[in-house]
């Protein structure tokens, strides 16, 4: 059975077993981004943006770091907020920590 072939099967399936389906694709590509990591190639992305705030001069952003375990399953950090803003024509970026008020956190590492 070729790619094609297995796509259109897939009108076939119900939201279980296309979670199911889902699940097993993720795994296996974690494989391939695990070998290629060993082999000096491109590795899955260590953290993603969950959540983007526009804040006063910036922009607020929630991160979540990804580790991956030797037997191929991630387990997840956070998440941290970062503060990105722009000074002097270049773009900076303030770490705020793992916090569930980053608003604050950053009110009070500015100094206001």
């Amino acid at each position: 059975m070729n790619v094609e072939e297995m796509i259109s099967e897939l009108k076939g399936f119900n939201r279980a077993e296309l979670t199911r389906l889902e699940t097993a694709l993720r795994s296996k590509l974690r494989e391939f981004g695990n070998e290629a990591a060993k082999e000096g190639g491109e590795a899955q992305p260590a953290s993603s943006v969950v959540e983007y705030r526009p804040h006063a001069d910036g922009m607020l952003q929630a991160e979540v770091r990804r580790y991956f375990r030797k037997d191929g399953s991630a387990k997840e950090h956070g998440p941290y907020w970062y503060f990105r803003y722009h000074e002097g024509g270049r773009q900076r970026m303030l770490y705020l920590g793992k916090t569930y008020d980053p608003e604050r956190e950053l009110a009070r590492q500015r100094g206001r």
